[in-house]
């Protein structure tokens, strides 16, 4: 096929890269094993996954105001579910509005739309590989559309690198992926250097995470040591809870929560319109409410008064708590590095006070995103 794909088991603006339609052959193996070669780089592709995991927010960094150009169809996830950083996206962007929309795979996916549709490839998270590779990836390949994995979900450097530098082969945006991975790099690096340090000397935290989407009558998902929050938190130097309890997520028993009464919660909150009592965090929140809304949690919820950290918090003084929130939406992508500073403070505020993830945050959108930043992203009752 003259654009396409032989495959084999195995902030601002838009780059300084030669445009993806230039004619020059790319290869890469993908984070399934696949090997893929391209006759030139790809113009077009649909994503899933868009409001984190996927790949929107790399592609935005790669292109620039430019990535509506390159996105031939979107699953609804990121303005379903992340209903404020849409809203300033499409500000940024507008013409994102108009992308069409595919669904989800194991969903509502429109096969017939993307095979219909100008798209050369499908970018799916290694997540999702289990539903395609039964269900939709071989109608995919057979119509000649590439389908390739990126793996952000693992959080481990070497993943979130490989994706990043696979999405630039493919666009043919090698010299500004590049540019992201030694961003995420220097920052990431940083932070495991001066972890590993403080481990040496000090125990590792016992911290509780919870997905604080449907307010405080639902427990929300927490995580082990090895998966998405989790992972991020024993990088960065705590043990999660549901270690040795969860297989990768799902909600931790309340007397069990109790018995351990952990030295730190963290609560992940977003923008859910559908729940008026989730922990507002982002482009819209503010510290009075957001704290409102997370101190809900130990008021309503039977025997949380009780908890060390919260007893903690109402003793110290704002910002010196031990209760802590942390958007949603900053892990598994390639801006995650801050969530690393800001988890790695969770566990030593004292010794690394010096770390800004606000900034660093800042600092990405700034240099690589056509979005403007805002809000609060990390917070310490």
């Amino acid at each position: 096929m003259s654009w396409g794909c032989t495959s084999a088991p195995s902030g601002s603006g838009a780059a300084s890269d030669a445009s993806p339609t230039d004619a020059k052959a790319v290869q890469f193996v993908d984070a399934a094993g696949v090997e893929h070669t391209f006759d030139r780089p790809v113009k077009k592709a649909a994503i899933q996954y868009s409001g984190s995991g996927g790949a929107f927010i790399t592609m935005s960094a790669l292109f620039g105001r430019e990535v509506h150009e390159h996105i031939s169809g979107m699953d609804p996830g990121l303005e379903q579910y992340r209903a404020d950083m849409w809203k300033t996206f499409v500000a940024g962007v507008p013409e994102l509005a108009d992308i069409p929309r595919i669904g989800s795979v194991g969903k509502d996916f429109d096969l017939e739309g993307v095979i219909a549709s100008d798209a050369e490839a499908v970018i799916l998270p290694l997540d999702q590989r289990a539903t395609a590779s039964e269900s939709v990836e071989p109608k995919l390949r057979a119509a000649g559309i590439a389908v390739v994995y990126i793996d952000f979900h693992d959080q481990t450097k070497e993943g979130h690198v490989k994706s990043v530098r696979n999405l630039g082969a493919m666009f043919g945006k090698q010299e500004r992926a590049e540019q992201v991975v030694q961003f995420y790099l220097e920052h990431r690096e940083r932070v495991e250097q001066r972890v590993n340090e403080l481990l040496k000397t000090h125990e590792r935290p016992l911290v509780y995470m919870e997905v604080a989407a449907d307010g405080p009558g639902k427990f929300g998902n927490s995580y082990n040591n090895s998966y998405m929050w989790g992972a991020i938190a024993h990088e960065a130097g705590a043990t999660s809870v549901g270690e040795g309890v969860l297989e990768n997520y799902g909600q931790i028993d309340p007397e069990r929560l109790l018995k351990a009464d952990p030295q730190k919660i963290v609560l992940t909150g977003s923008y859910w319109p559908k729940s008026p009592e989730s922990v507002r965090m982002g482009f819209e929140a503010d510290p009075a409410r957001a704290r409102e809304l997370a101190s809900a949690y130990f008021q309503q919820r039977s025997g949380w008064d009780g908890l060390s950290a919260w007893k903690r918090t109402q003793s110290a003084g704002e910002g010196a708590g031990e209760v802590y929130l942390i958007h949603h939406g900053l892990a598994r992508d390639v801006y995650d590095c801050a969530s690393y500073e800001f988890l790695a403070q969770v566990c030593f505020p004292d010794e690394l006070a010096d770390l800004d993830p606000t900034a660093t945050l800042r600092s990405f959108y700034e240099k690589f995103l056509p979005y403007e930043f805002s809000g609060l992203w990390f917070y310490r009752l």
